[in-house]
């Protein structure tokens, strides 16, 4: 549906001359990609006023997306699938969230254990992505780079003893970021270079 939309826009963008054919490809793509991850925050957002969660998740997308962008990680194959399992993974990182705050200890350690990993791995070369060399170690550097900050921006956060549901919030934001990259190894939605 997303995808049939934007194909009209862009005909009749072409048919306009506001575009010149030879960028069709890169309108649809573009186009479609800012549609489908407009559609996700959105509902994320929904999600949240729903829960009575609106700023925790605003502090959730934040520190996901920020991290995600430069870490890669599993990709579902279409937009329905991707979309379905973000509502469901965002229902589950609600009640999760509340489970956690009880349990401070554990998630300080599965969260030390994420920040490993995107220590050690950076990020996944994603087919969609698919990176040169130099990008992708300039992104490797970009994620780890980020991922200490968010983990000191959590520590800041414990010391300061700011509301405890905000630092659960941004620490499984770090983690299912962790836990998307692992999966993509694990699956090999890897592109080497």
């Amino acid at each position: 549906m997303v995808e049939k939309a934007v194909l009209k826009l862009v005909d009749r963008m072409e048919n306009e001359n506001i575009i010149e054919k030879a960028n069709r490809e890169y309108y649809e793509y573009a186009l479609i990609t800012m549609t489908e991850h407009m559609a996700a925050v959105a509902s994320m957002l929904m999600i949240g006023m729903f829960f009575h969660q609106f700023v925790s998740t605003i502090i959730f997308i934040i520190f996901f997306l920020s991290l995600r962008k430069r870490t890669g990680g599993y990709h579902a194959d279409k937009f329905w699938q991707c979309y379905l399992l973000t509502v469901a993974t965002y229902i589950g990182v609600i009640h999760v969230a509340f489970v956690l705050m009880e349990k401070l200890f554990m998630m300080y350690g599965v969260l030390v254990w994420s920040l490993l990993a995107i220590e050690i791995i950076g990020t996944v070369n994603h087919p969609n992505m698919a990176m040169d060399s130099s990008e992708l170690q300039e992104t490797k550097k970009a994620a780890r780079l980020l991922a200490l900050i968010e983990f000191g921006v959590i520590a800041a956060s414990t010391v300061l003893e700011i509301n405890r549901l905000y630092v659960c919030y941004m620490s499984i934001a770090m983690i299912l970021c962790s836990a998307l990259m692992c999966l993509a190894k694990i699956l090999k939605q890897e592109v080497k270079v």
